[in-house]
C-alpha cells in the first residue's frame, strides 16, 4: 500500500520487530556479515507479508522493522509467522539471532510513506519490552481482533516510556 504524499489518518495495527543482540553480532562478525543478516531478515519478512492482504513494510530502522497492517488479525497472524520463520531458520543454522516483536492498534498519521503518532510510539515501546522470540501486543490490538486465532497470555499493565497511562499487555503464541 502506498500512502498519499499529504498527511492523512489511517487506522490499523503497527508492529515493530528487533533483532536481539544485533549490535554484539555486528561487532563480532563485521559489517558485511551483519548486512547479509539484514538481507536474510528482509527475505523472511517479505515472504510472510506477501500472504497478508493490506500489509506493508513501512521502514527499516537499523536492525528493526516497522510494519503496518490494516487488519489486526493479519498483524497477529503475520507477526507469529515471522517469528516462526525466524525460529525455523535458526534451527537450521541459517539465521543466528532471535527476533522480538511488539504491536498496537489505532490511528496513525501517514506522512508520505511513513507513519507517525502515538499508536506508532506505543508499538515501538511494546517491542522494547518483548523477549527473544516473543510477540507482545496491547489490549487495543486484542480488542480489535475478535477472530483472534492465537492464544493470549495476559501480562497485565506496563508503564512504557513517554506514555502517561499504563499499557495492558498480552503475550501471543500460535493457537491450536
Amino acid at each position: 500500500m502506498t500512502l498519499d504524499v499529504e498527511s492523512s489518518t489511517v487506522v490499523g495495527s503497527i508492529v515493530f520487530s528487533d533483532l536481539v543482540g544485533f549490535t554484539e553480532y555486528n561487532g563480532a562478525v563485521g559489517d558485511a556479515a551483519a548486512l547479509a543478516l539484514l538481507d536474510a531478515q528482509s527475505r523472511l519478512v517479505d515472504d510472510v507479508l506477501r500472504a497478508c492482504s493490506e500489509a506493508r513494510l513501512v521502514k527499516e530502522i537499523g536492525d528493526g522493522l516497522m510494519l503496518w497492517f490494516r487488519s489486526p488479525a493479519d498483524a497477529v497472524r503475520c507477526s507469529l509467522a515471522i517469528l516462526a520463520a525466524v525460529e525455523r531458520a535458526r534451527a537450521d543454522d541459517e539465521f543466528p539471532l532471535a527476533v522480538r516483536m511488539g504491536g498496537h492498534h489505532g490511528p496513525a498519521i501517514a506522512r508520505g510513506d511513513d507513519l507517525v503518532g502515538q499508536t506508532v510510539n506505543i508499538a515501538a515501546r511494546i517491542s522494547d519490552l518483548a523477549g527473544p522470540g516473543e510477540l507482545l501486543v496491547s489490549d487495543e490490538l486484542i480488542g480489535a481482533c475478535p477472530e483472534l486465532s492465537a492464544r493470549t497470555h495476559p501480562l497485565g499493565a506496563a508503564q512504557v516510556k513517554g506514555v502517561d497511562q499504563p499499557i495492558w499487555l498480552h503475550r501471543l503464541t500460535p493457537g491450536q
